[in-house]
């Protein structure tokens, strides 16, 4: 099993990729709601529930060492 401070660096790069998908969706939603990419919107709402969960396991298997 990989040390923890690998876990713990990784978990830090899933988070900083989190952060940039909400900035993102944060951007798409000031525009007009007419003109909003919903497929974007759509799509990045799912990357940041696959985000989430990939953060919620490794801290798991953190917790468990």
């Amino acid at each position: 099993m990989k040390e923890a401070a690998v876990i713990q660096a990784r978990v830090a790069e899933l988070k900083t990729n989190l952060l940039i998908i909400e900035q993102r969706t944060e951007e798409e939603l000031k525009k007009h709601f007419r003109k909003r990419d919903k497929r974007l919107l759509h799509f990045l709402h799912k990357e940041k529930s696959v985000w989430e969960y990939a953060i919620q396991q490794l801290d798991w298997v953190l917790n468990q060492q």
